[in-house]
C-alpha cells in the first residue's frame, strides 16, 4: 500500500491505494464519505457498484467541523481529532480489503464538493456516490441555499450521482440483469 502525506496536518491527511493488482480497470467509482453513521452504508454500496462494474473505486473523506471535536480549546483536542481520523481511516481500509480491484483513499483539508468533482475528473469517472442529504432545519437550510455537499454535485452536469439514503444495504441490488 502506498503512502502520501499532504497538507497543513501532515498527521490528519494522506493519499492510499491498494497494492497492485495487475487489474488495469478502465472505469472509475467516486465515492465521497464522511463522519456520520450512514458513511459505511454508502461505502458498501459503492464498493458493491465497483465490483459488479469491474471498476477501480476512489474514496474522498473530506476533514470538517463534524469530524473535529466539540471542545476546540481543549488540550485533549488534537488527540480527539487523531483518534477520529484513524478510527474513520481504518473502517474505510477494512471495507476497501475486499475489492478485487484497484482503490484509493484520500483524506484531506478541502471542500468535499470540490474535492469530489476533481477527483472524478481526475480518474474520468463514470459515477460518484454520495450519502444522501440529512433530515432536519440545518440540512434543509443548506439544501435550500445550495450549499450543502449534494446540492452542489447536483448541480454540475458532467457526473451522475447516486445517492444512497441512510441505511440502505448494497446487498439487493447487485445482480446484474442477464
Amino acid at each position: 500500500m502506498k503512502k502520501h502525506h499532504d497538507g497543513p496536518h501532515p498527521e490528519h491527511t494522506f493519499h492510499l491505494e491498494s497494492p497492485a493488482t495487475g487489474i488495469a480497470n478502465p472505469r472509475h467509482v467516486v465515492v465521497g464519505i464522511g463522519s456520520e453513521p450512514s458513511g459505511g452504508d454508502v461505502l458498501d454500496f459503492a464498493l458493491s457498484l465497483a465490483t459488479a462494474e469491474d471498476a477501480s473505486l476512489h474514496v474522498v473523506h473530506c476533514i470538517d467541523a463534524e469530524d473535529q471535536p466539540v471542545e476546540t480549546d481543549s488540550p485533549q483536542f488534537e488527540k480527539r481529532l487523531n483518534s477520529a481520523m484513524i478510527t474513520q481511516r481504518e473502517r474505510a481500509l477494512s471495507a476497501l480489503t475486499s475489492h478485487p480491484g484497484n482503490w484509493t483513499y484520500d483524506c484531506k483539508h478541502d471542500d468535499p464538493a470540490d474535492l469530489i468533482v476533481s477527483t472524478a475528473e481526475k480518474y474520468d469517472a463514470f459515477t460518484i456516490v454520495i450519502g444522501a442529504p440529512r433530515r432536519g432545519p440545518i440540512s434543509a437550510m443548506s439544501q435550500l441555499l445550495h450549499s450543502s455537499v449534494t446540492s452542489r454535485l447536483d448541480r454540475q452536469n458532467r457526473y451522475p450521482i447516486v445517492m444512497v439514503p441512510a441505511g440502505v444495504k448494497s446487498r439487493t441490488w447487485t445482480h446484474k440483469a442477464t
